[in-house]
């Protein structure tokens, strides 16, 4: 029998609006408490089906956020309460736009020209940030405890993680107990966005549930992944059917 809650593939989503989602934030700042946010997508979910470890990485998150359309779709297929998509771009916009509060962030992703560029635009676009530091995507992992060190030293409040799936899981929870940024966002292609690299796709094709075709338009080499979110929809429609 299908549970009738905010439960996907085992996995609790968040399924509040975004003004308590940064009530939670802001108390999690302020008490300097860790919180870990994950942004799945059906891409994500779909991978998880065979990489019981990357599960596991997206239970132990403190809210899931579902960042997919067609999450929400099958959510909604089922009776389920996750009925509103809330994404890690969106969250980034509207905290970087807050007019009652400004939040010390690092970035950490991206090309570095890429980085460059989101955080020279964000003083304009996101005057909410005070970017106390970033760093490109690209490092090795023997590299990693300098860059957490260089996070930490920031003394930053927000960490927003670009890194791409499942990296960007991988980053945090591999380095929950290292790093004292109290916020821990993934932002998947994030950067790309505020620095104009990528363009969102316009409102009418937002609500429409079209972002996709959008990206795809803008990247025509993510066709290989995006022909298998059928089937990642698929075996998520079975597996709720039959636990």
């Amino acid at each position: 029998m299908i549970k009738r809650d905010n439960t996907l593939r085992g996995l609790s989503f968040f399924v509040q609006d975004y003004n308590v989602l940064i009530e939670k934030i802001n108390e999690a700042i302020d008490k300097k408490k860790s919180c870990f946010i994950a942004t799945p997508t059906t891409e994500i979910i779909g991978v998880s089906f065979k990489d019981n470890d990357y599960l596991n990485i997206l239970a132990k998150a403190d809210i899931l956020l579902p960042d997919s359309v067609t999450l929400v779709q099958i959510g909604i297929l089922l009776g389920k309460k996750i009925i509103h998509r809330l994404t890690g771009v969106d969250i980034v916009f509207k905290l970087g736009k807050s007019e009652n509060r400004r939040y010390k962030v690092f970035f950490i992703g991206a090309k570095e020209e890429v980085l460059h560029k989101a955080v020279k635009i964000s003083a304009e676009l996101l005057p909410a940030f005070e970017i106390v530091g970033s760093h490109n995507g690209y490092f090795f992992k023997t590299e990693e405890d300098k860059v957490i060190e260089d996070i930490n030293n920031s003394g930053a409040e927000v960490l927003l993680v670009g890194l791409g799936f499942p990296k960007q899981e991988h980053f945090i929870f591999d380095n929950l107990d290292k790093l004292t940024v109290p916020v821990k966002i993934t932002v998947g292609g994030s950067f790309d966005v505020i620095s104009g690299t990528l363009k969102r796709a316009p409102d009418w094709m937002q609500n429409l549930g079209l972002e996709w075709l959008y990206r795809l338009i803008q990247e025509p080499s993510r066709w290989h992944r995006m022909i298998l979110i059928p089937w990642y929809l698929l075996q998520l429609f079975f597996y709720e059917i039959t636990h």
